[in-house]
């Protein structure tokens, strides 16, 4: 992790952060406070390899989600800054969220390649996060590499034998999603969402409820184990000890390291889930935006298929380079998921994803280019088949702030039913990799209480304006 410090006139001191599989935050600045409007530029160049937007096909792009954590001098409290517009380099457009909780950067027209944009902007109100205007402050700014998921219609289930996969109604046919509207709930005609055994029969799934329709954008790659010690390293102490529950790090609270940065982070919970959702800024995904992600829009439903939508699939079972930046499949050359327990461990993400003469199914990917998302690790999600789960806003974020116990302050993120698991990983079995099998759909409930598996990860989402 690359940290560069700077001190300015004013008494500000920052650093940048990396925070990602391959993107880089760098020459971060201050500039241009206002003492009148308590505002101050924040400036940053940000890179990432492999970038791209369509108006084809997908109609879709990646991206980054960029935010800023503050701390006073002297002090271990990381706070959440409030960012209220942004300049985006040329070649990049920008969109701020009306909470202002950061930014979304990516390019402003079709192309495909590794990004470079110097010379972003954010507009810092520091005086609506409480500060005055002669603080000395330390602060960091920090990305996650992003997809964004158009609106529009998609299939949940697929027609095949997967375990609770959804259906129409009283066929054993895909269901549409055609809308934002209530979803009816039934078995006893088309047009209701079917949830196959693991799910009510009965009323709707709420308008509210993040159903996959409405476009988001979600985090291009698990969470890795450099991103969850980042996290780690800016809470408290406190905080951070609750949230270390898979202490795979070294060194000492706020200096842990990981000891492979680039691998899925692994070994972890709904809360964990929910706490790193809350800390960045966004949040878990639904179940039903899980199958939007890996089916895409529109796309007819092949039975059984895996997230690359087919049913051929060929697991890893060795890899060159293990946990180093440079981790790369070794056998069989077109192995695709690492799932099955051919390798004891999880792999660097996006491990599958060639750098050249790739293919969807060879990547691994789903329709829009998301890895990872039927293997390595499950996706920690919210489920439908519960009543906490249905009670779920799509419109709610993380604020950047966590409770005293070092959990989400969202107090409908901390319930164990309102959580399950979606798609395969290392140590499952292949059929978990398809993208309509649901059997842990409500992998919490069987529990009644947080389970930090070795299976479950996470990747989070946020809906987009």
């Amino acid at each position: 992790m690359k940290k560069v410090l700077y001190f300015l006139t004013g008494g500000i001191l920052f650093a940048t952060q990396l925070l990602a599989n391959n993107i880089l935050v760098d020459n971060a600045n201050l500039s241009g406070k206002n003492t009148s409007t308590h505002t101050t530029n924040v400036t940053f160049d940000v890179s990432w390899e492999n970038s791209w937007r369509t108006s084809t096909n997908e109609s879709n792009y990646d991206g980054a989600w960029i935010f800023v954590k503050y701390r006073k001098n002297g002090t271990n409290d990381w706070r959440h800054a409030t960012i209220t517009s942004a300049t985006g380099a040329t070649g990049a457009a920008t969109q701020v969220p009306a909470d202002g909780k950061g930014i979304f950067i990516y390019r402003d027209a079709d192309g495909i390649g590794n990004v470079n944009f110097t010379g972003n902007t954010l507009l810092w109100n520091y005086g609506a996060d409480g500060l005055l205007d002669n603080e000395t402050v330390e602060i960091r700014v920090f990305a996650l590499e992003m997809v964004y998921i158009p609106a529009g219609s998609f299939y949940l289930g697929s027609g095949g034998t997967e375990n609770y996969s959804f259906r129409d109604g009283n066929t054993t046919n895909p269901y549409l999603v055609s809308s934002n509207d209530p979803i009816p709930l039934g078995n006893s005609a088309t047009g209701m969402l079917n949830p196959n055994g693991l799910g009510a029969l009965s009323g709707d799934i709420p308008s509210a409820f993040p159903k996959g329709y409405n476009a988001i954008w979600t985090m291009k790659y698990e969470c890795s184990q450099q991103q969850f010690v980042d996290f780690l390293n800016h809470l408290d102490l406190a905080r951070a000890n609750a949230n270390n529950v898979n202490p795979i790090f070294t060194g000492t609270h706020p200096n842990l390291v990981a000891p492979a940065p680039d691998k899925a982070m692994n070994g972890l919970g709904f809360l964990r889930t929910s706490a790193f959702a809350d800390w960045s800024g966004l949040r878990p995904m639904s179940e039903l935006e899980f199958e939007k992600i890996c089916r895409g829009h529109n796309n007819p439903a092949v039975p059984n298929e895996y997230v690359w939508g087919n049913t051929s699939i060929v697991q890893v079972n060795a890899i060159n380079n293990n946990a180093m930046p440079d981790e790369s499949v070794n056998t069989p050359v077109a192995a695709n998921a690492n799932i099955g327990s051919m390798l004891p461990y999880t792999t660097r993400v996006g491990i599958f994803a060639r750098t050249s003469g790739s293919t969807r199914e060879l990547s691994g990917g789903t329709y829009y280019g998301v890895m990872n998302m039927g293997d390595n690790v499950s996706e920690v999600c919210f489920s439908m088949a519960t009543a906490d789960g249905l009670a779920i806003d799509a419109s709610v974020h993380g604020d950047g702030y966590l409770d005293a116990a070092g959990s989400s302050d969202i107090s409908e993120w901390t319930k164990y039913q309102a959580y399950g698991a979606r798609g395969g990983a290392y140590n499952t079995v292949i059929d978990q990799g398809r993208i309509s099998e649901r059997l842990y759909s409500n992998y919490f409930s069987s529990y009644a209480y947080d389970v930090n598996t070795s299976t479950n990860g996470f990747r989070l989402v946020r809906s987009a304006l």
